[in-house]
C-alpha cells in the first residue's frame, strides 16, 4: 500500500514539474558556444563599444544611454578594450572586414573551440570561400587560417578561459532563463509540419557578448546530418552586479518564441528561395524600391535578403 501511494505521489510530482517546465523537444539543444562568445567579445570591443559612453539608443520608445542598455557589453568593454588594437585581433579583423557576423558564426560553429581552432577538411567550401573577396579557394583557405590563428592568440592574450570561469553564474542564469521561457507547445514540431521538412538538431545559443537585439539563424550539414542554430543576444535589461537575483535578459517568453521561430525559420526558407531561377529574382527586383528605405533600416539591403525576411515573417504568423 505504501509503495502504491509513493508511486502515485511521484507520478503527480512528475506531471506537475512537466506542466511548469515541459520536457525539451528531443532535437533541441540549449548551450553556450565558446567560439561565439569570443567572437562577440572581439566584435564588441572593436566596433560596438566605440564611443559607447556618449551615444544614446532608442529602447521601447525611450532614449537612454547606450552603455545602460548594453550594460553587460559595457562591462566587458571596460574590462577588455585595452586589447582592441592587439596585433592578433587586427590580423583577424583585417581578413574578415567584409564579412558579417552570420557568416563568421556559421563558420565558427564547425571548427574546434578556441584556442585550438583550425580549418578542417570537413568544413564545406561555401562556409569559408567568402574569406576571399574574389572567391579564390587558395586565398580563402589562407585568410580563414589567419582569422582563426589571430583569434586563437587573442583567446590566450585576454585569458578568455578565466573570463568563462568568472562568468559561470551569468551564463548558468542565461541558460536557465531560456529553458524556463520556452513555450509549452512543441514549436519545432509545428515548424517541421508547416515547412514539410526537418533537421537533425536545433540549437539555441544564447550569447552575453553578441550585442543585445542581434540574432542569427545559421546551419550546416556534416556526415549527412543538418544542424540549425539560433544564435542571439539578450533581449531585455540585465542585472548582474552586486545582486544575488541575476537577470541576464533572456526571460521574455514572447520574445524568445518569436526569435526562435524566426531564426530557425531562415534554415527552412533561405534554401527554398535560393532554388528559384536567378532570372526570377532579377526580374522581380524592382519590387524592392517601395520598401527599400524601410528594409535598409533593419539591415536588409538586397532584394534576396528582403525575400528571405518576408517569407520567414509570414511563416512566423502562420505558426503563431
Amino acid at each position: 500500500m505504501k509503495k502504491t501511494i509513493a508511486l502515485i505521489f511521484f507520478a503527480i510530482l512528475a506531471n506537475t514539474l512537466f506542466a511548469n517546465n515541459p520536457p525539451l523537444h528531443n532535437k533541441l539543444k540549449i548551450q553556450i558556444n565558446k567560439n561565439v562568445e569570443l567572437l562577440g567579445l572581439a566584435y564588441f570591443i572593436g566596433f560596438e563599444g566605440v564611443e559607447i559612453e556618449t551615444k544614446t539608443i532608442d529602447v521601447k520608445g525611450k532614449k537612454i544611454p547606450k552603455k545602460d542598455w548594453h550594460n553587460y557589453g559595457y562591462f566587458i568593454n571596460e574590462k577588455y578594450k585595452k586589447f582592441a588594437a592587439s596585433e592578433s585581433l587586427m590580423n583577424s579583423f583585417t581578413v574578415a572586414d567584409h564579412l558579417w557576423l552570420d557568416y563568421l558564426i556559421a563558420f565558427l560553429v564547425q571548427v574546434d573551440d578556441f584556442p585550438n581552432a583550425k580549418l578542417k577538411e570537413t568544413v564545406p567550401e561555401p562556409y569559408y570561400i567568402n574569406f576571399s573577396k574574389t572567391k579564390n579557394l587558395k586565398e580563402a583557405k589562407e585568410n580563414a587560417a589567419i582569422f582563426l590563428s589571430g583569434l586563437n592568440t587573442f583567446y590566450t592574450q585576454i585569458d578568455f578561459n578565466q573570463y568563462l570561469v568568472d562568468s559561470k553564474a551569468f551564463y548558468d542564469k542565461a541558460i536557465e532563463e531560456v529553458k524556463n521561457g520556452l513555450p509549452e507547445k512543441d514549436f519545432i514540431g509545428m515548424m517541421e509540419s508547416f515547412y514539410k521538412q526537418s533537421f537533425d538538431t536545433y540549437n539555441l545559443i544564447p550569447s552575453l557578448t553578441i550585442p543585445k537585439g542581434m540574432g542569427f539563424g545559421v546551419r550546416f550539414t556534416s556526415t549527412g546530418k543538418t544542424h540549425v542554430f539560433n544564435v542571439f543576444g539578450a533581449r531585455d535589461f540585465q542585472t548582474f552586479i552586486n545582486t544575488q537575483e541575476l537577470k541576464m535578459g533572456f526571460a521574455d517568453k514572447q520574445e524568445l518564441l518569436e526569435l526562435s521561430v524566426h531564426e530557425f525559420g531562415h534554415s527552412f526558407v533561405n534554401p527554398s528561395v535560393d532554388k528559384l531561377p536567378e532570372k526570377l529574382i532579377i526580374d522581380t527586383e524592382p519590387l524592392l524600391e517601395p520598401m527599400r528605405a524601410a528594409m535598409s533600416k533593419q539591415g536588409y539591403n538586397t532584394w534576396r535578403a528582403s525575400l528571405y525576411e518576408h517569407f520567414v515573417r509570414a511563416g512566423e504568423i502562420v505558426i503563431a
